[in-house]
């Protein structure tokens, strides 16, 4: 029912910052600099998934409200949102629509629990293209600096008795980690440039 779509980093500087990480790692943009009355994003393409760099002036509604870092995970649905929520709800966990925007309308999940705040995304365009575009410009790059080739799986820093989270593929840990794959190498790459998130790249060499 929910594919990971991006993960969330908030900082002051999302054109300055997405750049950057760009250009460390190698990695096409997914989008550039978007500003907009309630917040500014910039998108790094990581294959499987796109990192969002983003600085918001209302977040999910909500004025003065703001993190620094990794601070969110974004989930597309083919569902209809009136359906997620329900099933949702009969799992007792609440949700919220959090912003109903000309591109996209987004649903919060149990935001008083869970952080990095978990939500979903229904778009209101066809993204076939677009994501055909950001597949076939990751192929080019060759998976970056550090040849990337699968997404494999994320983890955030929640108890595990949180059930509801295996529904959307990720892992209750003691830390926010997001794992990948890579074509080639023999010892695996830890990255820590993002603030509350941690980055592994293990070739595909290395793993048991």
């Amino acid at each position: 029912m929910f594919k990971l779509d991006h993960v969330m980093v908030e900082v002051d500087e999302p054109g300055k910052v997405a750049g950057d990480v760009a250009t460390k790692l190698a990695l096409p943009h997914a989008w550039d600099l978007m500003e907009g009355p309630d917040y500014a994003s910039a998108g790094v393409n990581f294959g499987s998934l796109n990192i969002e760099f983003i600085k918001f002036t209302k977040r999910f509604g909500l004025r003065d409200t703001n993190y620094h870092g990794f601070s969110g995970i974004a989930f597309e649905t083919t569902e209809t949102l009136d359906h997620c929520r329900s099933h949702l709800a009969d799992q007792g966990v609440k949700t919220r629509i959090g912003e109903d925007a000309k591109a996209h309308t987004t649903v919060v999940v149990d935001e008083e629990n869970i952080f990095p705040t978990l939500f979903l995304v229904k778009y209101k365009f066809d993204t076939t293209g677009w994501k055909n575009r950001l597949k076939a410009e990751f192929e080019q790059a060759g998976g970056g600096a550090f040849g990337i080739s699968d997404f494999a799986g994320l983890e955030i820093s929640q108890p595990a008795e949180r059930n509801f989270l295996q529904g959307f593929g990720i892992t209750p840990s003691t830390k926010n980690r997001l794992n990948f794959t890579a074509k080639a190498g023999f010892e695996a790459v830890v990255l820590d440039m993002i603030p509350n998130l941690e980055i592994v790249i293990t070739p595909q060499t290395a793993q048991v």
